[in-house]
């Protein structure tokens, strides 16, 4: 499928903005320590989307769409969702999440999150972190809730499928307020909201609260993703750090 020359600038101009962070900021006491084989994956909202599904292309760009929030915990609607899948290196397999939803392979698997069950605590991870920063234009923001869906009574009469999504304290809400600085183009580092889903699993209670976190591919869940609301028109650098690195 022939692209338009736009969307192949766009996306270079991307993949040579990542190169260019991922040189420069190896250790650069801002939030991040990058290391040489960090990978960067750039998420950038368009008015207009890009035509085209992307498939297979090896991008470090994902196109999602603006001013959309989507539903978190409706599968169904895949606009605005990145689907995510345990695969041996990084990959962005689908790279449009304007129409059906993106497709991203990550080599982490559920040993990633070794403290997950210590709900008191803050996870720890053994194997990659990530890191995010906004560079978009001023006064965008997103909105990223992290989902799971569980088969709920497996193997009796009552099995059912249901969609669970991080409660608040685990949605990341990143906003661009000036543009420059310091202080505005630091990393932050968004591992528990994007590599774990904090669930509340008890509806009856009336209290929004993370009753269990489930790491990335924990066998607790079937599938996972990341619903990507957006306000404005967000550029985000999301940076994977290979502990081994210095991600700690």
């Amino acid at each position: 499928m022939t692209r338009p020359i736009s969307v192949i600038a766009i996306a270079l101009i991307g993949v040579l903005t990542a190169s260019n962070v991922l040189a420069q900021n190896r250790d650069n006491g801002n939030g991040a320590k990058v290391g040489k084989d960090g990978f960067i994956l750039n998420i950038i909202a368009f008015e207009q989307c890009p035509s085209g599904d992307f498939l297979n292309s090896h991008r470090h760009q994902i196109a999602v769409k603006a001013n959309y929030a989507g539903n978190a915990s409706n599968k169904t609607v895949k606009v605005n969702k990145i689907f995510l899948k345990k695969g041996e290196d990084f990959w962005v397999q689908d790279g449009n999440a304007c129409d059906n939803g993106a497709n991203f392979y990550l080599p982490i698997t559920d040993a990633n999150c070794s403290n997950c069950e210590n709900l008191g605590e803050e996870p720890t991870f053994t194997e990659y972190m990530v890191y995010s920063r906004l560079v978009g234009k001023p006064g965008s923001g997103v909105t990223v809730t992290s989902c799971v869906e569980v088969v709920m009574n497996p193997g009796t009469v009552d099995e059912t499928i249901e969609v669970l999504c991080s409660v608040s304290d685990n949605i990341w809400v990143g906003t661009r307020t000036v543009g420059r600085g310091k202080e505005q183009n630091k990393w932050d580092n968004v591992s528990a909201e994007l590599l774990t889903v904090c669930i509340d699993t008890d509806d009856t209670d009336g209290v929004d609260s993370c009753d269990k976190r489930v790491g990335l591919f924990d066998s607790y869940g079937e599938d996972y993703w990341w619903n990507w609301g957006t306000q404005g028109r967000p550029h985000v650098q999301l940076v994977f750090v290979p502990m081994r690195s210095g991600g700690s």
